[in-house]
């Protein structure tokens, strides 16, 4: 097994879930690990509606870093919003969307401060 087939493998694997999935639930498979005999995938299953790890764990950080989830940032001629934040990404953990054209980006804490933070009342 080589890292090409392992990708073949896994393109071959989301096209057939996305056209045999289960009812009401979305499926992903993610990444892999593999030897010269086998591969093993990370596959996620979640309900469709719910959100996702980022989505969810951006309410709790965003309190604990005084951010506004709300706050749309003007810059450059683009406006910007915090959709989600990635707790395993030391430098840049906070996500951002484009609210023109749905492109996420992602930014360091001192920018989504900046950008995002609540103001003094």
């Amino acid at each position: 097994m080589d890292r090409a087939t392992a990708k073949a493998l896994r393109n071959k694997l989301n096209e057939v879930f996305e056209q045999h999935g289960i009812d009401g639930y979305s499926i992903h498979v993610g990444n892999a690990s593999y030897d010269d005999a086998q591969v093993t995938f990370k596959v996620e299953v979640r309900e469709d509606g719910a959100s996702s790890k980022e989505e969810r764990d951006l309410e709790t950080f965003a309190r604990i870093d005084g951010l506004d989830t709300s706050k749309i940032a003007d810059q450059q001629g683009k406006s910007f919003t915090l959709v989600g934040y990635k707790t395993r990404a030391r430098k840049n953990p906070w996500i951002v969307q484009d609210m023109n054209t749905g492109t996420k980006y992602v930014i360091n804490d001192m920018t989504a401060k900046r950008w995002f933070g609540k103001d003094a009342a």
